[in-house]
């Protein structure tokens, strides 16, 4: 099965509480740095639940998703809203916005550094001059400290096993949702460094304003799990 397969179908019960934690650091970017509520992309929007919240925030949202059945949902769950297929790497949409964000560490399902590079530069592209963007990692503490053995989960009566393995010589990990049957879906992610994360930014031209490594906006410190960059254009 493709990754989000079938996942996508019961995505927001699972990880639907996410987009508020994400939606009160973009306040706090709204206010802090003055920042317009014009236009928004939402990179790897999923279902659609941070894309929704940013348009109740007054921006006019796109979406884009390199998953076909992820943004099937998030069409069926916002029809107002524009979504569309593509891979952050080389997706291209005739527009330009003064906000992107690449949530809920879908970056880290980019598994080297050629890829990384060539989504940062997109992004990059797609920004209008001054605008901002919001994108989170996995650091290898997180996957070297909690991504290893198997989670029995149900939701909405199917239950699964989310079974978590970890490279650490190569930093890949690797999520196993396995729904029975013979239906797995396997997601492959990449553990990168806060110090990479800033070369890959610094490399393009994106300024980093701050750096947090939690949704209270706490500081980041060596053993951090999670790192959230606000850079600008």
């Amino acid at each position: 099965m493709k990754a989000f397969e079938k996942l996508a179908k019961f995505y927001n019960k699972g990880w639907g509480e996410l987009s508020s934690l994400y939606m009160k650091l973009v306040d706090y970017t709204i206010e802090k740095y003055n920042l317009s509520t014009d236009k928004a992309l939402d990179v790897a929007c999923g279902t659609g639940m941070l894309a929704a919240d940013l348009s109740n925030k007054g921006f006019k949202v796109t979406g884009v998703d390199l998953s076909e059945d992820m943004i099937h949902e998030a069409t069926r769950n916002n029809p107002e809203l524009k979504f569309h297929v593509g891979d952050m790497r080389n997706f291209n949409i005739n527009d330009k916005f003064n906000l992107i964000t690449c949530a809920f560490d879908s970056i880290n399902y980019l598994t080297d550094s050629s890829m990384m590079k060539e989504a940062i530069q997109n992004i990059y592209k797609h920004l209008s001059d001054g605008g901002i963007f919001i994108v989170d990692i996995n650091t290898p503490a997180l996957y070297e400290d909690k991504h290893h053995g198997t989670l029995h989960r149900e939701f909405e009566n199917i239950k699964f096993d989310q079974i978590l393995e970890y490279d650490k010589m190569q930093r890949i990990g690797v999520t196993t949702f396995d729904f029975g049957e013979g239906q797995k879906e396997v997601h492959t992610q990449k553990a990168y460094t806060v110090e990479e994360m800033e070369g890959f930014l610094g490399e393009v031209g994106f300024n980093i304003l701050e750096k947090f490594k939690d949704f209270k906006l706490s500081l980041v410190d060596e053993r951090a799990y999670k790192v959230i960059f606000i850079a600008r254009k």
